[in-house]
């Protein structure tokens, strides 16, 4: 189970690192061929939209030991360079109390799968959570995983990219598609992150965008129940 602190963190990241993650897809891909130098701090995708950017080491999870290991706790001893939103997760953790980015292995016991339609790879849920955390530490929302030997995923953070502004067809397909994935707790907390990050209106239940809005209803437990858009640029 999840500390607060840390779910807290995960409902702020939510729906940002998912755009961030259909953004990602958009220039390279699902299932891109990619290489990774943490000597040289590079990742590269390989093929027609070949493209290589700095990078940032989180952590990895390994099915053994059926746990995570963050990079700063890696006996690799990889550079600083590397390490530092792994590093800010640290910080971050050590500043608000939260074990699981304090703790150098984190155990992931429990199955995944009871959470709705996360993936079923071994600490998948668990390391998706932890690096949204060193995203929002980081404020570097680009992370992507890749199996290794073993059936190891490592972790990481691509620097250099950048999202496009929001738009009302981009957000109708995030907010149902993060809702529906069971990663967000509180509702009303992650709307709010999401707007403040992404600088756009919202009063606790207009979304407003620079070509329409969302109007959000809430249900007695305060998750959301319906979401209504209306396309077009808002009238003042």
């Amino acid at each position: 189970m999840r500390s607060p602190g840390l779910t807290a963190l995960v409902d702020d990241a939510a729906f940002l690192s998912h755009e961030a993650q259909l953004h990602l897809a958009d220039l390279h891909g699902s299932d891109a061929r990619w290489g990774v130098d943490l000597g040289e701090g590079t990742f590269t995708f390989d093929g027609e939209a070949s493209a290589t950017y700095p990078v940032q080491l989180l952590g990895s999870a390994a099915p053994g030991p059926r746990s995570w290991l963050w990079g700063w706790a890696n006996p690799s001893g990889y550079s600083p360079a590397v390490l530092r939103a792994a590093t800010a997760a640290r910080t971050l953790g050590e500043t608000y109390g939260i074990p699981e980015l304090t703790s150098g292995e984190v155990p992931f016991d429990a199955p995944d799968s009871d959470v709705a339609q996360r993936e079923v790879a071994p600490g998948y849920a668990v390391s998706a959570d932890l690096a949204r955390a060193a995203a929002v530490a980081s404020g570097t929302w680009f992370t992507y995983s890749g199996a290794v030997s073993g059936g190891t995923r490592v972790w990481m953070l691509l620097e250099g990219l950048t999202l496009p502004p929001a738009t009302f067809a981009r957000v109708g397909r995030l907010l149902p598609e993060v809702l529906q994935a069971g990663v967000v707790t509180d509702h009303r907390r992650a709307l709010a992150s999401y707007a403040t990050l992404r600088d756009l209106g919202w009063d606790g239940s207009h979304l407003v965008l620079p070509d329409g809005s969302f109007t959000i209803t809430f249900d007695e437990q305060g998750r959301v129940s319906g979401i209504n858009g209306t396309s077009g640029a808002p009238t003042s």
